[in-house]
């Protein structure tokens, strides 16, 4: 069939590292290979229908992809000829964004469905992959303004995602440049890692005999969650819970749609109970009261502030004129995600 490779940080990062074990599958899944990634607002898009173990375009991206977040496919044929045309990753443009998607599987039974009749956006090349995708961008269309709800559009995308996963194997990364979506319906065949500090590790790849010390190539404060189909290092790779929506931003699962429709947050009851404390609050949160409300030390909850800020649930005040760590530093709910805290944290709101 074919592999997926996904990244979401919380800043642009290079992928060579673990893109570079990604690409020497290439070698089994050899009708070709893909790579997207958002720079700025717009789509850098680089695909070929040829091994990408054999491709000296594929080598020379391994130091020029550097995004927030990148979509790589490699491909086995089982639905259209090889043929750029049919190369995974697709594109297409919704409303201000473009959005990006790959799939791994075969649900080509929709193509001839009546109940899957496309409207406004249709496939370039013959699989039932972009078929797929062009059905799911008909109907967050149909959103309209409601798109821009994370919410709204987590759970559109679950239920198309259930729907189109009676016809088969429905494997497939999705993303609108903000925003990377992942979902599974067949056990153990796509997995995720949260690589988040510290770096201290020695970290070798599953596909070739190289290893590095990831300190020496992270950031101090860099957040990263890979999607692959196969574990590509010998970190602690999870298999995703199958038919079930995971929601990646800023290198952290921000939001989970369960095999059962309903939605999940994925922070410790600490980090809850922060947000809860700072988003009640008419005013930004100090430091040292979030440290007293806990029962923590001060750089305990500076800690877990600084985390919640790399993951985009926070934001320091730059008002007040003191270091981050400082106890008069005050904190504030980003706004982009207070609906999702709202919602699914605090659940404050139906």
């Amino acid at each position: 069939m074919c592999e997926l490779f996904g990244l979401s940080a919380n800043r642009d990062v290079l992928v060579n590292f673990t893109w570079r074990g990604f690409l020497e599958r290439g070698e089994i899944h050899y009708h070709g290979w893909g790579v997207a990634w958002y720079l700025n607002k717009g789509v850098c898009l680089v695909k070929e229908p040829r091994p990408a173990s054999k491709s000296p375009i594929a080598k020379l991206l391994l130091s020029g992809v550097k995004s927030r977040i990148v979509i790589s496919h490699v491909r086995f044929a089982s639905q259209g000829e090889p043929a750029y045309i049919n190369t995974h990753p697709f594109v297409r443009k919704l409303y201000k964004r473009e959005w990006v998607f790959a799939h791994n599987g075969d649900v080509s039974g929709i193509m001839g469905s009546s109940e899957f009749r496309l409207k406004y956006y249709f496939p370039v090349g013959d699989t039932d992959s972009e078929y797929a995708f062009c059905y799911i961008m008909d109907n967050l269309r149909e959103l309209s303004e409601e798109v821009n709800s994370i919410i709204k559009t987590s759970k559109t995308i679950w239920e198309l995602a259930d729907e189109i996963g009676d016809y088969g194997k429905f494997n497939f990364l999705l993303s609108n440049g903000e925003y990377l979506f992942s979902y599974m319906n067949r056990s153990g065949t796509l997995h995720y890692l949260l690589r988040h500090p510290p770096h201290r590790v020695y970290v070798k790849l599953e596909d070739e005999d190289f290893e590095v010390w990831l300190e020496e190539i992270k950031s101090p404060d860099e957040y990263a969650a890979l999607i692959a189909t196969k574990p590509l290092t010998n970190e602690e790779w999870v298999p995703l819970e199958p038919n079930s929506l995971y929601v990646l931003g800023d290198g952290s699962i921000l939001l989970k749609v369960n095999n059962r429709g309903k939605l999940e947050h994925m922070l410790s009851e600490t980090e809850v109970e922060v947000l809860r404390l700072v988003r009640t609050n008419p005013r930004s949160v100090e430091l040292i009261r979030l440290s007293r409300a806990l029962g923590l030390d001060l750089n305990h909850a500076y800690n877990i502030v600084r985390a919640l800020i790399a993951k985009g649930f926070l934001r320091k005040d730059r008002r007040y004129l003191v270091p981050m760590n400082s106890p008069e530093a005050r904190f504030f709910t980003e706004p982009k995600r207070r609906e999702l805290i709202d919602t699914v944290v605090l659940r404050v709101r139906p």
